[in-house]
C-alpha cells in the first residue's frame, strides 16, 4: 500500500483547489481521476466565479453579500453562508498566489437578483488567458468552441446577442496555445498542481473508501490499488449522469445534462458507504438544454452531448410553450428551467414538457438558433414551417393555443412589455439580451417563416451529497465530523439554492470548499 498525505478524487475546479490547497501547505497530494480526461464539469463551463468582495472590486462588504444570499437564497445554513462569504476572497488570492492563473473581473455580469437588497452588478471573476502547457487536449471539449475569449469578450462583442466574433484576437490567442473561461481555470489549476508536486492520475476510478480506528484511512481503486492517506477529499461531481439515482432522488425531470459523462454519483455513495449525512439529494442546477442529433462526448459509449439553451431564451423574437401552445415561465430568468417540474396535478406528469422554443425569421435574420447563424441554413431536424398552424401540427402542439399566445405576446410587446410574466424587467435579464434591439428581450413573433426547437431539461450538475460543516468536514448522521472526510464541489449539498443567486456559484462554492478541504489540518 502506497503512503500518502492527501488523496483527492476527481479533478474539476474543487479537487484541484483542495489539492493546490494541501500541496501548498507542504503535504503530498495525489488527485485521482476516474475519467480520461481532466476538468470535469468545469472544463467546459463558463469559469465565472461568483466572489463578493473579491480583491478586485470596490465597494463591496461581506455584510452586503450576506444580506443578498439571505434574500435571494432564504432558509439555507447561516453558517456555511456565511463560511462562503468569509473565505471566497481569500480563495481568489490564494488560487493566484499559488497558481499561474490571474483573475480579471466580469464586468457585464450581473448578480441573478441584482435588485434585492446586497445585490450588484458585477462580482464574478474569471481568468485571464492562460497558456495551456500540454494541458488542453486532455481537457473534455468546450460547448463554446475553441475556449479562447473571456466572458467580457462575449459580452464587449455581443456574441451572447448574435455579435461577430473578434476573429484576429482568436487567431493570436490560438496561436499563443492559451485558453479562457473553464477550461483556462482548469489549465491554470493543473499548471499549479503540477508544479507543487502533486501527482496527476487519470483513468483511476476510486470504489471504496479504507477504514480504520474510527476514520477514513485511503482509498480502494481499480485493479485492487490501495493507497492510504491521512485526508481523503470527495470532488467527484454529483450524479447527473447515473440514471437510477437521478429517479430515485431528483424532485423534477432530468433528462438532458449538458455536463461530460464522468458524474456518476460516485462521491454520493462514497459517502453514503462511510456513514455520511447526504442532503439536498433532490436538487440540481436546472438548466433549459437542447439536443442536436448526431452529437456527442468523445467517450467511449458514445454519449449524447446536450447544449445549453441560451439565445433562444434571452433574445426578442421567440417565446417557449408547452404542449398546450401555452407559455409558462419567464423565458429570460436564470431559472426559468425550474418550471419544468411544475406538475399537472390531473395526470401527475410534468406540465411543461415537452417545450418548445418558438421564434421567427426576425430572430433568424438577427441571432443563431441551435448553433446555425443568422444566413446559415436551419439544421435540418429544427422544425420550420410558413404557418403557426403548421408548426404546431409538426410537433405536437394545440394550434388554437399556439395562436392565441403569440397573438396575446404580439400586442403585450407592442404596448412595450410583458404583464404575464415581466419578461425583461430585471438587470440580469437585460444584460444578456440585445441591447441594440428596440427591447433587448422582447419582440414579435410575426414574420415567417416559424420555427420551433424541443428545449429539454437539462442541468450543470446535481446539488445533493455529503453534508459538510464549514471547514468542508463530512458529517455523519449526528452532526459529528468523519475524520479523515472531506467533500467539495457537487459532492458536497449545496450551500445555495434551491436555484441558483448568481452565475458561477457552482465554481465559487466548488472553489471554496476545495481550497477549505484542502487547507484543513487532517488530524482534525
Amino acid at each position: 500500500m502506497t503512503d500518502v498525505d492527501t488523496v483527492v478524487i476527481g479533478s474539476g475546479a474543487a479537487g484541484l483547489a483542495a489539492a493546490l490547497a494541501a500541496a501548498s501547505r507542504g503535504a503530498d497530494v495525489v488527485v485521482l481521476e476516474a475519467a480520461e480526461r481532466f476538468g470535469g464539469s468545469t472544463a467546459v463551463s463558463g469559469g465565472q466565479v461568483w466572489a463578493p468582495g473579491n480583491h478586485l472590486l470596490a465597494g463591496d462588504s461581506a455584510e452586503a453579500a450576506l444580506a443578498y444570499c439571505h434574500a435571494a437564497a432564504p432558509g439555507r445554513d447561516p453558517e456555511l453562508v456565511g463560511a462562503f462569504v468569509r473565505a471566497v476572497p481569500a480563495v481568489v488570492r490564494a488560487v493566484e498566489e499559488h497558481s499561474p492563473i490571474r483573475f480579471r473581473l466580469v464586468e457585464g455580469y450581473p448578480d441573478t437578483f441584482a435588485e434585492l437588497p446586497g445585490g450588484r452588478r458585477a462580482r464574478h471573476v474569471e481568468v485571464d488567458p492562460v497558456a495551456a502547457q500540454g494541458f488542453a487536449e486532455l481537457l473534455w471539449p468546450s460547448p463554446f468552441g475553441a475556449p479562447v475569449l473571456t466572458n467580457d469578450e462575449f459580452f464587449e462583442h455581443r456574441l451572447f446577442a448574435g455579435g461577430a466574433p473578434p476573429f484576429a484576437v482568436i487567431e493570436k490567442r490560438l496561436a499563443a496555445g492559451e485558453v479562457t473561461l473553464g477550461a483556462g481555470l482548469v489549465a491554470g489549476l493543473l499548471r499549479g498542481c503540477r508544479d507543487a508536486g502533486v501527482e496527476l492520475v487519470r483513468g483511476r476510478r476510486v470504489r471504496r473508501l479504507l477504514t480504520g480506528d474510527g476514520r477514513v484511512t485511503g482509498v480502494g481503486t481499480d485493479g485492487d490499488g490501495r493507497l492510504s492517506a491521512r485526508r481523503v477529499v470527495l470532488a467527484t461531481g454529483g450524479f447527473e449522469h447515473d440514471a437510477a439515482l437521478r429517479s430515485a432522488l431528483l424532485s423534477g425531470p432530468l433528462t438532458h445534462p449538458v455536463t461530460p459523462p464522468v458524474q456518476y454519483g460516485d462521491g454520493l455513495r462514497l459517502a453514503g458507504a462511510a456513514g455520511a449525512q447526504l442532503a439536498r439529494t433532490g436538487e440540481y442546477w436546472s438548466w433549459p438544454s437542447y439536443q442536436a442529433p448526431g452529437r456527442y462526448w468523445p467517450d467511449e459509449a458514445g454519449t449524447p452531448q446536450a447544449q445549453l439553451v441560451l439565445h433562444e431564451r434571452n433574445l426578442p423574437h421567440v417565446i417557449w410553450v408547452n404542449a398546450a401552445g401555452r407559455r409558462f415561465v419567464n423565458e429570460s430568468s436564470h431559472n426559468c428551467a425550474l418550471a419544468f417540474a411544475e406538475l399537472d396535478p390531473t395526470t401527475h406528469r410534468p406540465r411543461n414538457l415537452p417545450a418548445w422554443a418558438i421564434g421567427d425569421a426576425q430572430f433568424r435574420a438577427r441571432y443563431p438558433v441551435a448553433g446555425a447563424a443568422p444566413g446559415e441554413p436551419l439544421p435540418e431536424w429544427l422544425l420550420s414551417a410558413d404557418t403557426l398552424d403548421e408548426l404546431a401540427a409538426s410537433a405536437g402542439i394545440d394550434a388554437a393555443g399556439l395562436r392565441d399566445t403569440v397573438t396575446r405576446f404580439n400586442a403585450a410587446v407592442a404596448a412595450g412589455g410583458d404583464p404575464e410574466f415581466h419578461r425583461g424587467e430585471t438587470t440580469y435579464e437585460r444584460a444578456f439580451g440585445d441591447a441594440t434591439a428596440a427591447h433587448p428581450n422582447l419582440g414579435t413573433i410575426a414574420e415567417p417563416p416559424f420555427f420551433a426547437l424541443a428545449v429539454r431539461a437539462g442541468a450543470v450538475g446535481t446539488k445533493g451529497g455529503a453534508r459538510t460543516d464549514h471547514r468542508a468536514r463530512v458529517l455523519d448522521w449526528s452532526d459529528r465530523p468523519i475524520p479523515g472526510l472531506y467533500a467539495a464541489g457537487n459532492t458536497a449539498a449545496a450551500v445555495f439554492g434551491p436555484g441558483t443567486i448568481a452565475g458561477g456559484i457552482t465554481i465559487a462554492s466548488a472553489l471554496t470548499w476545495g481550497w477549505l478541504a484542502g487547507s484543513a489540518e487532517p488530524a482534525d
